[in-house]
């Protein structure tokens, strides 16, 4: 079995959406071998830094976090979808995603990593149409997986109102897991037999986490 690692390494140059109240990261030495005996580390991010998994509490209140993300959606066989046919400023419509098996669990590989940390990497990468999302959904995704920044239009993240992550809130509001700021996923070979692993970390009440995602190839 070969495993492919889809995590970006969290480190203090991490990108993040460039919002000013989004934290940095930030790791720094806490203890030193040489003065408390052992070697150990502060770590400061937000709950959506690097490769991480949304819960329906990124967009809503009065629901739940990732420590209630349901594990049985989060592991187990995952389809692969090669859209790296979809560059800078295209958009995945509802037509796109007729042409093909939808699954349970889908990542949808663009490879926009390729641009990471580059200042393209947060300018006009492929979304998905409202339309699409909702085909998705009703055709039993459960959990999508990207290697870009969102599922929706860079012009339309940040803004306030209805007109805010309108596919965020549509996949959230119905139990659809989304995972983000994958890489590597050009490494991953569509014709063999996925197991995804999507674990992020078990923190109370918390609308996301950064994951360390693990696809293994049979």
């Amino acid at each position: 079995m070969k495993i492919i690692d889809l995590s970006l390494e969290l480190d203090n140059d991490c990108m993040t959406c460039g919002t000013p109240w989004h934290e940095q990261v930030n790791i720094r030495a806490l203890g030193k071998l040489s003065q408390v005996g052992r070697n150990t580390s502060t770590i400061k991010l937000g709950s959506h830094s690097g490769t991480h998994i949304d819960a329906p509490l990124h967009f809503f209140d009065n629901t739940y976090g990732v420590d209630k993300l349901n594990l049985n959606v989060l592991c187990g066989q995952v389809q692969v979808v090669n859209f790296t046919r979809f560059q800078q400023g295209t958009c995945v419509g509802i037509e796109d995603i007729k042409k093909i098996d939808i699954s349970e669990r889908m990542i949808f590989r663009f490879d926009w990593h390729k641009k990471w940390k580059s200042k393209d990497y947060y300018s006009d990468f492929p979304y998905f149409t409202i339309d699409a999302a909702k085909y998705l959904v009703e055709n039993g995704l459960k959990l999508i997986a990207l290697d870009t920044p969102s599922p929706d239009s860079g012009s339309n993240i940040n803004e306030l109102g209805e007109n805010d992550s309108p596919v965020h809130k549509l996949l959230l509001s119905n139990d659809v897991i989304i995972a983000e700021y994958l890489t590597n996923t050009d490494k991953l070979d569509e014709r063999s037999n996925m197991q995804i692993v999507a674990l992020p970390l078990k923190i109370e009440g918390v609308d996301g986490s950064p994951a360390r995602i693990i696809v293994m190839e049979e």
